[in-house]
């Protein structure tokens, strides 16, 4: 008994063989998309880098006052947004955000941070074992809109 052997034809496999790679292709730029972020710049000085090189630059000067409160100063020559200030007490730890006006400290000034200022909590700063102030910085995004950046922790200091 003779069997007659079937095959896909040449033309059938190499089509379906490339809509194979352009969906294997598709998947993987996906996945992709979510590790990568969105470029933000910063122009400071006339200069335009990524704002993550700025966070870098940020030097900010811890000031501690007899009566327990607490703020910095900004010495550097980035201006500073807004700021998040991390309280660690009892081993859990509370990031709070100060934004907008409040939190805008242009080089060479300072700012005292109160209870209003961290939404209620205590504004003495032994009441915590920690209190780190991460800087936020302004840049644009691709299309040129406003866009808040929060500094990586470790590029905060410690109070």
């Amino acid at each position: 008994m003779a069997y007659k052997k079937r095959a896909v034809s040449p033309v059938v496999s190499t089509v379906l063989l490339i809509m194979m790679v352009i969906i294997i292709a598709i998947i993987i730029l996906l996945w992709t998309r979510g590790f990568i972020k969105e470029t933000i710049l910063k122009e400071v000085a006339g200069e335009s880098k990524r704002v993550q090189a700025y966070c870098r630059e940020v030097k900010i000067d811890p000031i501690l006052n007899d009566d327990g409160s607490f703020g910095f100063n900004n010495v550097g020559n980035v201006p500073v947004y807004s700021i998040n200030v991390k309280l660690t007490k009892d081993g859990s730890s509370d990031n709070v955000i100060i934004e907008g006006e409040e939190g805008v400290i242009n080089p060479g000034f300072s700012i005292i941070i109160n209870s209003v200022m961290l939404k209620g909590r205590s504004d003495i700063y032994y009441d915590y074992e920690e209190v780190k102030i991460i800087p936020i910085l302004l840049g644009k995004d691709e299309e040129g809109n406003a866009e808040p950046f929060i500094c990586p922790e470790t590029d905060g200091i410690v109070i």
